[in-house]
């Protein structure tokens, strides 16, 4: 699997990755957060639309982090429209990705505590890393799907509990025995930084890390401290800038200049986290392709990002996390 990426179709070069999102999602259910109609994506002609148009829009590689808790195995939320049979999410990524001719990469392991199921806590480190192993080795669930990624793994608050640092452990350990990216999760505050620690005492490579939802942070100072320690810091809400007062954009835009001009482009990751009905373009919202198109120039003009250096942001950022 050397200079080789996993995806739901089977391993690709990872120079034919191309442009590449990070951090997406196509299906996922977030219906713990709260019982409404926009936190769930479990449409796949819906999909099939909205990949399309990412396509048309040059895009040749999605990243989705759906994790476990996430995707709702014990209660599916997809169904064939044949039979109405019950649609495992893997079985449906890779569907999307046939009919789009993407390249998508899942991620492995589970997401944060609040998802978690039972089971979990009665499972050491190394089963959890064992169990990780497996979805990127036999299959995801069930399937013969294989995950090409970890992640997103994370923290419900600001500091990662008991049970979700045993999980990090793993998470790293399954990083350590199969060469794979990791992309964390943090949520609203700074507890990427005790993520990298976890991940640094377990010996993880930080180069191979993404810090998820960590450019949506304020603070250059935790930007440059992740960025100083060799993972990436994610802005992975990109879609949102043209509906954010000036103040937001401009201070999310400020901070991107900051991380370029300190010399850390190759620590800056993209994306648009697509997690909600209403992000989808169909129904309004900003879609998958938005950064290749909108964006891209919206950075050019009001921040000075030059095609090398989206080049470096967009594919030689993501080929190196997710191959190496």
């Amino acid at each position: 699997m050397a200079n080789q990426v996993m995806t739901v179709t089977g391993p690709v070069d990872a120079e034919d990755l191309g442009l590449t999102l990070l951090h997406e999602h196509i299906f996922l259910d977030l219906m713990r957060d709260a019982w409404i109609f926009t936190n769930i994506l479990n449409d796949p002609e819906l999909a099939d639309v909205e990949l399309d148009l990412l396509c048309q829009a040059g895009g040749a590689t999605i990243v989705d982090v759906t994790s476990g808790g996430l995707r709702e195995y014990d209660n599916p939320i997809m169904f064939h429209q044949d039979d109405l049979s019950p649609l495992p999410p893997p079985l449906a990524v890779r569907r999307a990705a046939e009919r789009s001719g993407l390249k998508i990469v899942m991620g492995a392991g589970w997401y944060h505590e609040n998802y978690y199921k039972p089971r979990l806590w009665d499972l050491s480190t190394d089963e959890l890393a064992a169990e990780i192993v497996g979805e990127l080795r036999l299959g995801m669930e069930g399937t013969d799907v294989k995950a090409g990624i970890i992640g997103e793994i994370g923290a419900q608050y600001n500091r990662l509990s008991a049970i979700e640092e045993r999980v990090l452990r793993a998470a790293a350990r399954a990083q350590i025995e199969t060469g794979v990216g990791l992309t964390t999760h943090t949520t609203r505050g700074v507890g990427g930084l005790e993520q990298l620690d976890v991940l640094e005492q377990e010996g993880v490579d930080l180069s191979r890390v993404v810090l998820a939802h960590s450019g949506g942070q304020p603070y250059p100072e935790y930007h440059a401290r992740i960025a100083r320690r060799g993972a990436c810091v994610s802005f992975d809400r990109m879609g949102n800038l043209p509906d954010m007062t000036d103040f937001h954009r401009n201070r999310i835009l400020r901070n991107l200049k900051r991380l370029i001009d300190d010399g850390h482009t190759d620590k800056i990751v993209l994306s648009h986290d697509v997690c909600y009905a209403d992000d989808l373009a169909t129904n309004g919202g900003f879609g998958y392709a938005w950064l290749p198109v909108a964006g891209r120039e919206m950075l050019a003009r009001e921040i000075g990002l030059t095609d090398d250096q989206w080049h470096t942001i967009m594919v030689d950022t993501p080929r190196r996390i997710l191959a190496g």
